[in-house]
């Protein structure tokens, strides 16, 4: 199974007061314009998806939507509350498994993200130093159904890179 884990884009800073609610903030047009061009750097080496599981956050959402219309325009999203920050990564590993699917991408928050690739690569309570910028994806390789601490990490490509990507 391939794993893609990504962090949503730059979205509206925590605080602002037009949005009171952390759960509502969006995507700035910046985040969207440079998460497009990232997506289409997926695109371009070759990510292919079989389903797209999300955090019900809105800004998490709309860079999936991003993603999808890059690479899998067909798909539905899923969405699971274990992408949302402070979720459970063995519930949420449990959730990608149980999607029978070979081709798997999640979107979701950092600091959570770094723990659950982590979580992918070593098991356990593992706190890898990952770093994953707004807009940066990894790729996990399990084979066959993802277990902790059984996944290889392929690559984990920033933002900027993935925006070069196909550039001349």
């Amino acid at each position: 199974m391939e794993l893609l884990i990504v962090r949503h884009a730059i979205a509206v800073e925590r605080g602002d007061a037009a949005f009171a609610n952390d759960d509502e903030r969006p995507l700035t047009p910046d985040g969207i314009h440079k998460f497009r061009a990232a997506a289409r750097g997926l695109r371009d080496l070759g990510v292919k998806l079989d389903r797209i599981l999300t955090s019900p956050l809105v800004r998490a959402r709309q860079t999936a939507e991003i993603l999808r219309d890059a690479v899998a325009s067909e798909i539905d999203l899923d969405f699971s509350k274990h992408l949302a920050p402070g979720g459970d990564y063995a519930a949420l590993l449990s959730a990608v498994g149980t999607l029978h699917a070979d081709r798997v991408a999640v979107v979701g928050h950092e600091p959570h993200l770094s723990g659950f690739l982590s979580y992918c690569l070593v098991g356990g309570d593992a706190r890898g130093s990952f770093l994953l910028k707004k807009g940066a994806a990894a790729l996990v390789l399990f084979d066959g159904r993802p277990d902790a601490g059984a996944g290889t990490l392929e690559w984990l490509i920033q933002p900027g890179a993935l925006r070069g990507v196909g550039q001349k």
